[in-house]
């Protein structure tokens, strides 16, 4: 047992040793094919100009940092989450939803710099040294073979890989965060960038969460947070700060490489929103231009788009209205499409007309449903021209055999329309503007007017720096969504 002991702590620290020790040729191969996999998975923002200018700041900061050899490669991801994260090798990304909540190019600076630190410390290595070798542990103990030493750490090594697209992108322990924060901003301050601008950053991601934390509370849901700033710098901790406040002494000077005005004018223009969203909503009217139809869902309900069709869920998550389409055949009617194409158990209904289309509007005692077999409120649309069937359906989580948002479920029914020139004007691509606060100009006024559902004062005081309770200066370029 003693023998075997020993052998487990030998192999444990080869393991740990290779990992950190990694040549690296052997880092960048790592990073590059897990960079396959990112841009698979979420999409280049497709601007040359964007990924250009990024570049070009990322590398100014990286040219002073502690590892200025590496071809750092820096890409915009076409996502709307607010995020940032690197891989081994050089691979940093930011997301256009980060771009969106950044107001100078110092703060890119200091974001860049963050995931730069990350890079040059080694934190995902050191991560998966620990995750790794906890794992090999019990497999070494169990099945130790002497002359296989050197492959038991060659497998650590090829596991890790396929763990960076998953685990880098929600961010580091608060240890690995803050030493980020404070190796990112000597960075930026050799590179001539204020360090000052990594607060401002960080309370701008912080204000983030907080929105986000309430609205999940609210609807009852797992928050969608990344780094998770609010645990790793919480309020009244002063360690990062001063840390960040210690880089101050690296530059006497500091100034903007471009004002905040051209900056700013960089992200006009920039998209808004999910890049999967499969159709466009403004207020509470969700537009499918393709399709060239419309509907108007209760307020305060957001929309996902699925596989086969779109969501729109209560606040609450309690009731779920989906939309989806069907093949229009032969001799059928909306009615026979219900109960011989779909199968459904009518208990209720009755053909009318929606719009102007051919429609039959019902219950079915049972029916496949977001919470399982559930009573339905559903229609059924005939698009002859198109030569399409709509396929309306309303649930209710809790629902037994009566239907507790059925009023939601009909109203929203009963919206359904053809889409007209002035609706084709309005569903645009939702996108960043750029605009000059003119006097009497409020926040408030501008989120009345936002295709931003829900949290839009919020939303568009955090992209601004003014959260919680700012005004723009009359005069100061704002970012707005239109």
């Amino acid at each position: 047992m003693k023998i075997r002991s020993l052998l487990v702590l030998v192999l444990f620290a080869t393991l740990t040793t290779d990992l950190l020790a990694m040549s690296e040729e052997k880092e960048i191969e790592l990073g590059r094919e897990e960079h396959k996999k990112i841009i698979s998975q979420y999409g280049v923002y497709e601007n040359k100009t964007l990924q250009d200018y990024v570049t070009m700041v990322g590398k100014r900061v990286a040219a002073f940092s502690s590892r200025p050899n590496l071809e750092y490669q820096f890409t915009v991801l076409n996502d709307a989450a607010i995020n940032a994260f690197a891989l081994p090798g050089g691979f940093i990304y930011i997301t256009r939803g980060m771009l969106t909540h950044m107001n100078s190019e110092s703060e890119l600076a200091a974001v860049l710099g963050h995931e730069i630190a990350h890079v040059t410390e080694r934190h995902a290595l050191r991560r998966n040294r620990a995750r790794t070798g906890v794992n090999l542990i019990n497999s070494v103990a169990s099945a130790v073979v002497y002359s296989q030493m050197g492959s038991v750490a060659s497998a650590g090594l090829s596991e890790l890989g396929s763990m960076y697209g998953g685990v880098l992108v929600t961010g580091y322990s608060r240890e690995y965060e803050l030493e980020a924060d404070e190796v990112g901003a000597r960075f930026m301050a050799k590179a001539g960038y204020n360090p000052q601008a990594m607060l401002r950053t960080i309370d701008i991601l912080k204000a983030k969460d907080r929105i986000e934390i309430e609205q999940a509370r609210l609807e009852k849901r797992k928050p969608e947070i990344y780094h998770g700033f609010l645990s790793t710098h919480p309020d009244h901790d002063t360690r990062y700060k001063q840390a960040i406040e210690a880089s101050m002494n690296l530059a006497s000077e500091y100034s903007e490489f471009i004002t905040t005005d051209d900056f700013l004018e960089k992200l006009n223009g920039l998209a808004y929103g999910s890049g999967r969203q499969v159709g466009v909503i403004r207020g509470n009217i969700f537009y499918h231009p393709k399709l060239g139809i419309k509907l108007r869902f209760p307020d305060q309900w957001r929309v996902n788009p699925r596989r086969r069709g779109v969501q729109i869920v209560s606040r609450t998550g309690d009731a779920s209205f989906f939309i989806t389409t069907g093949r229009l055949g032969k001799d059928s009617t909306p009615e026979s499409y219900a109960t011989k194409n779909l199968g459904l158990s009518v208990r209720e209904g009755r053909s009318i007309t929606i719009g102007d289309y051919p429609a039959f509007l019902g219950i079915a005692d049972r029916g496949e449903s977001f919470y399982g077999p559930r009573p339905l409120r559903f229609a059924i649309l005939f698009d002859a021209r198109r030569r399409l069937v709509y396929e309306l359906y309303g649930s209710g989580q809790y629902d037994l055999r009566k239907i507790a948002n059925d009023r939601d479920f009909i109203a929203t029914i009963f919206s359904f329309d053809a889409m007209d020139l002035q609706d084709f004007r309005k569903a645009k691509v939702p996108r960043l503007q750029v605009v000059r606060a003119e006097n009497g100009i409020t926040m408030e006024g501008l989120a009345e007017k936002s295709p931003i559902t829900n949290y839009a004062l919020d939303k568009l005081r955090v992209m601004n720096g003014l959260y919680p309770n700012g005004q723009p200066e009359p005069g100061a370029l704002i970012k707005i969504v239109d």
